[in-house]
Formats: C-alpha cells, structure tokens, sequence
C-alpha cells in the first residue's frame, strides 16, 4: 500500500519499486483511509509520504506496527529524518528523506522486508515465551490447590498432575485448569 496525498506520487512511486516483484498495489490518500484498509487487509510493505491531509504520518506508522506484520518505510523531509526516526525507533519503520534517491529507496525495500521478518519471528517467540510463562503460573496454582486442600507435596502435586495428564490423555495444563476450577472459587 502506498498512502501519500497525491495519485501521481503514488504512482511515480510504484514505478520505482516495480522491479523488486510487487505485482500491485493499493493507493489511500490519507491516514483515514489507511487505517481502514488494514481492519480487513494487511500488506506486505506500506510506504508512507508524509505530510498526509489529515495527520503528518507518524501516528499512522505507530498503528500500523502495532496491528499488522507489514514492512514501513516512511517518506520524510531530509531535515525531519531523526527526530522522526527516534519518535519510530520502536516500530522496526525505516526513514527516508526527501527528495529521494532512487537507488537508496531499491536498496531500503529489501532491509525493510528483511527486518519485517525479524520482528514477526521475534513476536511470535514473545506469544510463545508468555503462553509458557501463563502455563507455568496455572500449574503452580493448581499444585498449591492440590498441596492445601489434599495434603499433598510439591513434588507430589507435580507428579499426579503429570499423571492425570498422560491418563487423560490431555495437557498438563488442562489437568491444572481443571484442579483450579475444583478447588478456586
């Protein structure tokens, strides 16, 4: 997607990064519009040139790396480009000033692409390290349950936990969801 107020900028724009594959792309005219594209679509790589009519931008790149996996590359005037990068620094969004140098925006797309995949990977290992972490916290619960109201040990509240699951044929933490739904009120 490229959002930037003018269609002739748009396009000039999709005839410079035509040659890296991209078979098409969308046109918005403004920060609205943008945002509204991505509840139902997200993109590979979303270009942004700034000023928008209704916002400069920014705020813009803030939402997208907050809903989407989509590669940024922002559009700024040379004199904006640290301070715009040190209010995105967050967002994995590559900066690049105006006017711009062919060359330079053909050799960002791919970084930008590559760090996209980083951050995707990073996000899930954080999805994954937090449903870990959320699992650990329910099987400590449910052990406690089982530790005051049958009078077991740790070691053996772990152990018949881990049996019910292999008896059950269920997860470990379906075994201690369901001791919490026993005993918790």
């Amino acid at each position: 997607m490229i959002v930037s107020t003018q269609k002739q900028s748009s396009d000039a724009l999709y005839d410079i990064i035509k040659p890296l594959v991209f078979s098409g792309y969308d046109y918005v005219a403004s920060a609205s519009e943008a945002r509204r594209k991505f509840d139902y679509t997200d993109y590979d790589l979303t270009i942004i040139n700034t000023p928008l009519p209704d916002e400069f931008g920014s705020e813009l790149v803030l939402d997208i790396a907050d809903k989407s996996l989509s590669a940024i590359l922002i559009l700024v005037k040379s004199d904006l480009i640290e301070q715009v990068q040190e209010k995105l620094a967050v967002t994995g969004a590559f900066v690049v000033g105006k006017p711009i140098n062919k060359q330079v925006l053909l050799q960002s797309i791919p970084f930008v692409l590559n760090s996209k995949q980083i951050i995707a990977t990073l996000r899930e290992q954080n999805k994954a390290l937090k449903r870990k972490m959320d699992d650990v916290k329910v099987m400590e619960r449910a052990k406690y349950c089982l530790i005051q109201y049958l009078g077991l040990d740790e070691k053996q509240a772990h152990r018949y936990i881990q049996k019910q699951a292999m008896d059950l044929r269920v997860s470990q933490r379906t075994v201690a969801d369901n001791i919490l739904k026993t005993y918790e009120v």
